[in-house]
């Protein structure tokens, strides 16, 4: 009659009237999480290697359960939830704020330039008007400088207009 046996690495059925001093070959140790047994020096991380190692010791098969390994008493307390809080005061640091934009106040300055050409050919007297709106800060420094408008007058057309030919 086979019985169970607790030997471990070894995979064979035992009968207790033929247990041999060499009938079982089994590993005496402990297995190690992701490295072997603690008995071998035969280390692996691939769990079906770990279960084709061969047991390292041989002895005859044992029936009686090995006792439990011991663990580690956990203690613990009851304790009310105002002695888990911290005995110093809270300081909750805040998020710095966004800084504001500081509002630069722009002046505006009109520059203008004049050309005038005469056509020896017609007598017209062309006048070009070329304007330039340029925006200061307060600090002197030049924001934005744009030609803001250019114009040709003809300015025959522009004394006629007022009576001065």
């Amino acid at each position: 009659m086979a019985l169970l046996y607790y030997n471990q690495g070894c995979s064979q059925h035992f009968d207790p009237e033929i247990n041999s001093d060499h009938a079982c070959t089994y590993h005496p140790g402990v297995p190690v999480f992701h490295d072997g047994w603690s008995c071998c020096k035969r280390r692996t991380t691939d769990f079906s290697y770990f279960l084709s190692i061969v047991a390292c010791t041989k002895g005859r098969h044992n029936s009686e359960k090995p006792p439990e390994p011991v663990k580690p008493k956990v203690k613990t307390t009851e304790k009310k939830l105002s002695e888990l809080k911290p005995k110093f005061q809270e300081h909750i640091i805040q998020a710095p704020q966004p800084v504001e934009a500081i509002e630069r106040k722009l002046m505006p300055v009109l520059l203008y330039e004049y050309y005038y050409i005469i056509q020896e050919n017609t007598g017209l007297i062309f006048l070009t008007l070329v304007f330039h709106i340029c925006f200061f800060s307060l600090h002197q420094k030049l924001h934005f400088c744009a030609l803001m408008y250019q114009a040709e007058i003809d300015l025959q057309y522009m004394w006629s207009l007022q009576g001065y030919i």
